[in-house]
């Protein structure tokens, strides 16, 4: 082996272990403890299901090695990490899957981490064994320190030193301009901004920009911008609730723009119960184009991002600047508008509802 097999645990509230070895981290993972070892050593030719089984094994059971940063910095490692939060997981796996995708054309090992804001397992050392990071929608307090984690790191929709997003504020003109086409002048918008505070010392802008995307194409088109908006956190259930609130007004908007896949459907669910036709008697329009929104029944129209480019684009990133090179990250990618079911003529004559029978 190429490393003293003995480790500590050091882990708070346990007793420490001096003892504990290799071999007990391949029982715990159900491998053999030269396994352990390529996985620890960073060495290439191992399945990604069994490294990452090893790594969690070697976070669950606290082994440490001391040399690990040291030897690392010797000799290249061929596994990327990615962190994401456990929020919006459609988001974040279609994001992973062109990850993936690249690293495997690249010939890199790739360890996915869901990552909660309640903490859990120490995961500094699996951090510690990649040449790079991908952060998605990383958080302020959600994730390892910066000492923590590999020299390398690139973020999708999130601060970091390496930033990947989408033109949010052009997707939202599109969407909007689209509505306005069909004729709709009472366009509601449900926005992200209760997931989390957007500006500068977050690095967060993706809500904030899709807003003003709105409400510059309304003021264009000569329209009160701020009448029908709410406001969401990229959930189901908060996309149905601010549905409800503004169906509720008098009169209700014909359109609701939402800035995310998982509210626009919560939207068209909210609006069906109260017995809304979609799109006769309203138009439902998104932003993701996740899998979701050409299962929804009517299928959703949304403005698509490149997620699965994104990934792909951050992990030829970080396998570029491991070996040394200088990249600059991409301009925003660009958005498309998808017009599927959803989204229709504004109804004609005073607004109501379909009532079932």
């Amino acid at each position: 082996m190429d490393r003293d097999e003995r480790g500590n645990t050091g882990r708070p509230g346990r007793a420490a272990a001096p003892d504990l070895t290799l071999a007990d981290v391949a029982r715990h993972a159900g491998v053999s403890p030269m396994t352990v070892s390529n996985v620890i050593n960073g060495r290439p030719g191992v399945r990604p299901a069994t490294r990452q089984r090893v790594l969690e094994a070697v976070a669950a059971t606290g082994y440490r090695v001391n040399e690990v940063a040291r030897a690392l910095a010797g000799g290249r490692s061929r596994m990327l990490s990615v962190f994401t939060p456990q929020l919006n997981r459609p988001y974040a796996a279609e994001v992973v899957q062109g990850a993936a995708q690249a690293a495997e054309e690249l010939r890199y090992d790739l360890v996915v981490v869901m990552r909660s804001g309640g903490g859990g397992a120490d995961l500094s050392l699996m951090a510690r064994l990649s040449a790079g990071a991908l952060l998605i929608q990383p958080s302020a307090g959600d994730w390892p320190r910066r000492a923590e984690l590999p020299p390398h790191l690139v973020s999708v929709d999130g601060p970091g030193e390496r930033v990947l997003g989408t033109d949010n504020a052009g997707g939202a003109r599109q969407a909007t301009a689209h509505l306005l086409a069909l004729g709709h002048t009472r366009i509601g918008l449900i926005t992200g901004l209760l997931s989390e505070p957007q500006g500068p010392q977050t690095g967060r802008d993706d809500a904030a920009e899709r807003l003003r995307g709105y409400g510059d194409t309304l003021r264009e088109a000569g329209l009160d911008p701020e009448r029908y908006v709410r406001h969401g956190d990229y959930t189901q259930e908060s996309g149905a609730r601010a549905a409800r609130e503004l169906l509720a007004l008098s009169p209700p908007p014909t359109a609701l723009f939402a800035a995310g896949d998982a509210m626009a459907l919560g939207a068209l669910h909210a609006a069906q119960d109260l017995g809304f036709r979609v799109p006769q008697d309203l138009s439902v329009v998104g932003f993701d184009d996740l899998p979701i929104a050409a299962a929804a029944r009517p299928a959703l129209t949304t403005v698509r991002q490149p997620l699965r480019r994104m990934g792909e684009v951050a992990v030829q990133l970080l396998v570029e600047l491991a070996e040394g090179g200088a990249p600059r990250p991409p301009l925003p990618f660009p958005t498309e508008l998808v017009i599927r079911e959803s989204s229709g003529p504004a109804p004609s004559g005073a607004p109501g509802r379909h009532r079932r029978g």
